[in-house]
């Protein structure tokens, strides 16, 4: 009777834990396919709810960034590089990378689901501005299940080459 009953409460906590939401970490690969980026997403949704971190530890980084966001839709005819169903979220990134209040803002794009061979075609992009107004396209590519780039122990970033243009652009 024990044994049953121990298998009845497992299974019930596995079906309402399941309810509460679903965790997700990809990796970051270029849109071309040539470089596996050190960072990496790790988050928990509840539909339409979206939060966890974009992990800047394992790229050398103090902290990790704080994401936090929705699902929703981006038009095809927008021609953006990830369109459809999407999480949009809200990044810190910035902020952890200067350890305090950066004024730059990031907008990233991730529909949860890693490349299989080319589809989805991309999985993730991100948009960044200093202080609103208007949002630029840093860099968009594949979801992977490799995270990080821990065959290279490499220390390049998602949004590093765009970061470093768009301080250049601002002096």
């Amino acid at each position: 009777m024990k044994l049953k009953s121990l298998a009845v409460i497992t299974l019930l906590v596995l079906g309402c834990s399941a309810a509460f939401g679903q965790s997700y970490s990809f990796g970051f690969l270029s849109y071309d396919g040539s470089t596996q980026y050190c960072d990496y997403e790790s988050l928990l949704v509840s539909a339409p709810y979206a939060a966890g971190a974009h992990v800047l530890k394992s790229c050398g980084l103090p902290l990790d960034a704080v994401m936090v966001g929705l699902k929703t839709s981006i038009p095809y005819s927008t021609q953006q590089p990830v369109v459809g169903t999407v999480y949009a979220l809200a990044d810190s990134t910035f902020d952890a990378q200067y350890i305090g209040v950066s004024g730059e803002q990031i907008d990233w794009v991730t529909k949860l689901k890693a490349a299989s061979g080319n589809h989805p075609k991309w999985g993730w992009s991100f948009y960044f501005t200093f202080g609103g107004g208007s949002d630029y396209l840093g860099n968009y590519g594949y979801l992977t299940t490799t995270l990080g780039d821990k065959v290279h122990g490499g220390t390049t970033t998602s949004f590093g080459a765009a970061h470093n243009q768009a301080v250049i652009n601002k002096k």
